[in-house]
């Protein structure tokens, strides 16, 4: 059972080679972070080879070019460069049309990378998750007044030691003991076996990994990210046969004022056409996926030098991304080695239950899901020095609401919130009797105070570090968010100046 994070763009493709930093290859992995890897892998499409030489995560088997010409162009080929040439000009209609022209590249990719069986699950038992000697070393860095003082841990020289699916040497058992060889059926079975080495697939092929979770990370003020998204979505549901679930997390362009770098790496556009791509990226994306998480750019537009800033905002949104995707199934810790502490879980299917409206098998609509993460420290500078002093108390209330206040949409009122799900990591003896526990029914009370439906989902794993840290979506409608409100009206301003000009 395999997540899959998918990034679309310059933007997109930044989030999942954040959220690639937790492995054991880079910095993080150390001093004991959880290695990402051993529960999903990564794909990357872009129109521009530049961003995509600026991955530092993802290897370039990992890697996809998107041209019109050549249609979807593996990392590896020879002469990638000089076949992925440039982007869509900010046009996310020409990236629709043709990646809609080669959306079926994107099935065989699938099909080449996990195996032939549409994403069926081959057992019903163990996924394969291994979290042996994992411990959760990191802190997100990230606070409304950030200072960067970290080693940022990226790695030039990844190492991929991941089995791709793909097999140079097919071995071609046909398990076939038929008269002459050549019955109507063996000759079917010759030409699919044909195909299937023309396409990289071994003809012998009887498992195939299921992919049960799919991130699709996108930004939406540039042209290849909110163009080739939807066609991502839709071959991923073509390939696991709709038995996916699907989230995408998009990028919400700074539509103040202009930029010299937009989110997404572009430059230039304007904040009309910025906002008028993404209203077009999100009417599309919105009947395709379970629910969307955004990150607003403009959360931190009010710094200076804003640009500078992305990479740090890229990873508090993978730290968020990570707790409550990975956190619980990597967090290095046996719950039952603590039989005292009650460690509710939360899995991928209990965010994606989170981030959309419906009830049982009927009807269902994505919800849209603001971000939100606080730590803090659970000893001081003393205790580090000397043992057995130094732990500090944890204030509930108050991390649980620095971490809604923290949310990665701005303008976003809490009480206008549906549904919440969170996440709460802390060391063992947080969680247990004392004087220092946290209290999670403050910030299970809290978030259902929040929520018109009272509907709130709230896990606890454990960490082996001295940090306690809160994680939360909350999810709105997408009338109650402000900011996809302002968006709509610039992009309908954009929209009818550009039709007068051509009248």
């Amino acid at each position: 059972m395999t997540y899959l994070f998918v990034g679309a763009g310059q933007a997109g493709s930044a989030i999942v080679d954040a959220v690639f930093e937790y492995t054991s290859d880079s910095t993080l992995g150390l001093f004991g972070g959880n290695d990402i890897t051993a529960l999903a892998e990564p794909m990357v499409f872009n129109s521009t080879i530049r961003d995509l030489q600026n991955l530092s995560n993802v290897d370039e088997a990992d890697q996809f070019g998107i041209a019109e010409q050549h249609g979807i162009v593996d990392g590896t080929t020879a002469g990638f460069e000089e076949r992925v040439t440039g982007g869509f000009g900010r046009d996310p209609v020409e990236a629709d049309e043709v990646m809609g022209e080669h959306v079926d590249e994107v099935v065989d990719l699938l099909r080449r990378r996990f195996g032939s069986g549409g994403g069926l699950a081959t057992d019903g038992g163990d996924p394969g998750w291994n979290g042996e000697d994992r411990t959760d070393e990191y802190d997100d860095g990230w606070n409304d007044d950030p200072v960067d003082g970290r080693d940022d841990g990226w790695n030039d020289e990844p190492v991929d030691e991941r089995d791709d699916g793909w097999n140079d040497d097919p071995d071609d058992e046909w398990g076939e003991e038929s008269g002459d060889g050549w019955e109507d059926d063996d000759v079917d079975r010759q030409v699919q076996d044909l195909e299937s080495e023309v396409r990289g697939e071994s003809s012998d092929a009887t498992e195939s990994e299921e992919i049960q979770f799919a991130f699709v990370c996108l930004g939406l003020g540039g042209g290849t990210g909110c163009g080739i998204a939807p066609h991502i979505v839709d071959a991923i549901d073509e390939y696991t046969d709709g038995r996916a679930s699907i989230v995408a997390l998009a990028i919400l362009p700074n539509t103040m004022g202009p930029m010299t770098t937009g989110g997404d790496g572009e430059s230039g556009g304007g904040a009309g056409r910025q906002a008028w791509n993404a209203r077009y990226g999100l009417d599309r994306l919105e009947e395709k996926v379970d629910g969307i998480v955004l990150v607003d750019n403009q959360r931190i537009s009010y710094q200076a030098a804003a640009e500078s800033q992305f990479a740090e905002y890229n990873e508090y949104v993978a730290a968020g991304i990570y707790d409550l995707v990975a956190g619980p199934v990597l967090s290095g810790i046996d719950p039952s080695d603590y039989a005292d502490i009650d460690t509710p879980d939360i899995d991928v299917q209990d965010v994606v239950t989170s981030l959309s409206f419906g009830v049982g098998g009927g009807d269902s609509k994505a919800g849209y899901a603001a971000l939100g993460r606080a730590a803090t420290m659970t000893r001081s500078l003393s205790g580090y020095l000397v043992p057995f002093v130094g732990k500090k108390e944890v204030d509930s209330a108050a991390l649980v609401r620095l971490a809604t206040s923290k949310q990665s949409v701005s303008d976003l009122d809490p009480s206008d919130a549906q549904k919440a799900i969170g996440l709460v990591r802390a060391p063992s003896s947080y969680l247990t009797g004392g004087g220092n526990r946290i209290e999670t029914s403050t910030i299970r009370e809290y978030l259902q105070a929040q929520c018109a439906l009272q509907e709130v989902n709230l896990g606890v794993a454990l960490n082996d570090r001295n940090l306690a840290t809160v994680t939360t979506l909350l999810t709105y409608e997408r009338e109650d968010v402000s900011r996809l409100a302002e968006i709509d009206e610039k992009a309908a301003e954009y929209e009818d100046r550009t039709e007068a000009m051509v009248q």
